[in-house]
């Protein structure tokens, strides 16, 4: 299970509260979760980087009351059910977590919270990197950033205009400069990178991966999420997420 005071847990008790308030706990409401190809998630990309093209992850997609949502995993599998089954997951794996995501996003989508659960393609994410920069002077005009997860064209962009670390826990990427971009390990000790740093840029997959709360709960950064997999946690906790060409789930 996880622990009480977690961002998990705190979500699980508002999407507890909104099933109930809806009565869509009295309702059969089915639940599918599918992983998708990388072309049906992300389409024809200039950059060939992605993580989603690698083939290292893919997103869940649900289905509730027929809207979408996603969330990243590197778990694959199916799940069916209702939301009452959903909200009984104990959320001990990785799987679990993108299940439960993937499903709250839906479940936002279709009671009007937050549309833009699912993941932009084509020139999506390069348009998205564009638009990073200006949208991080607005919120709260950092100096240096601490990006969590890589995600190349929003690393490169930010590189550019911020004084940048960058954590990702892909062996691939630990210990390499991918254009001009230094990747160090997320396992490491980050309360120092974390002191330096006047914003946390974190990709929603820490939510899967259950390393949010090292981030959110030290309480002294803002934190900024990035993608779709934190859709619905942002829309019902009210945290700040920068996702600018995700497309409506409905």
């Amino acid at each position: 299970m996880v622990s009480s005071g977690s961002i998990l847990a705190r979500l699980k008790k508002k999407v507890f509260h909104l099933v109930a308030d809806r009565r869509l706990d009295q309702t059969p409401v089915l639940v599918k979760a599918s992983p998708l190809s990388p072309q049906d998630t992300i389409g024809s990309t200039r950059r060939q980087d992605y993580v989603l093209l690698k083939g290292k992850e893919r997103l869940l997609q649900a289905e509730v009351l027929g809207a979408k949502g996603q969330a990243f995993t590197s778990s694959l599998g199916d799940f069916s059910g209702s939301l009452a089954d959903v909200l009984a997951l104990p959320l001990t794996d990785d799987f679990q977590r993108a299940v439960f995501l993937a499903c709250v996003n839906a479940l936002v989508c279709s009671t009007g919270l937050q549309k833009n659960t699912i993941h932009c393609k084509n020139s999506g994410p390069e348009l998205c990197a564009g638009e990073a920069a200006d949208y991080i002077r607005k919120m709260c005009a950092p100096t240096s950033i601490l990006m969590v997860g890589y995600q190349p064209a929003l690393a490169e962009a930010l590189n550019k205009e911020f004084n940048l670390k960058v954590v990702d826990l892909d062996p691939d990427n630990i210990g390499t400069v991918k254009n001009g971009v230094a990747i160090d390990d997320g396992r490491a000790d980050l309360s120092a990178a974390i002191e330096k740093a006047d914003l946390i840029f974190a990709t929603g997959s820490t939510l899967c991966n259950d390393t949010f709360d090292l981030f959110y709960q030290n309480g002294k950064k803002p934190v900024l999420t990035f993608g779709t997999t934190s859709a619905g946690a942002c829309a019902l906790l009210g945290i700040p997420r920068f996702c600018p060409q995700s497309t409506s789930g409905e």
